[in-house]
């Protein structure tokens, strides 16, 4: 696998987890998630909102770092070394 495939792999996978965060997050607005937080692990509703608050938070900041850096890090290296070569 070439380096533009992989920068693609990463930069596409981001993309997919973000959407996948955000699928999330409309769930959350159903009511669904707090009565399952409720039901099974007796949980108030204040509680089960900062806690999928945070893994939220923590789910994004993890796609950041797995796989938009790692793709931006691969554009740039790629970038500059078709620079080199055309000079």
């Amino acid at each position: 696998m070439n380096p533009i495939q992989l920068r693609n792999v990463f930069l596409k996978a981001f993309v997919i987890n973000y959407v996948a965060v955000f699928l999330v997050w409309l769930l959350s607005l159903t009511g669904f998630y707090h009565w399952v937080m409720t039901a099974f692990f007796d949980l108030s509703q204040e509680t089960s909102t900062m806690y999928l608050l945070y893994l939220l938070g923590a789910w994004k900041i993890l796609g950041v770092v797995v796989f938009l850096i790692p793709g931006v890090a691969l554009h740039w290296e790629f970038a500059c070394c078709k620079k080199k070569a055309q000079e």
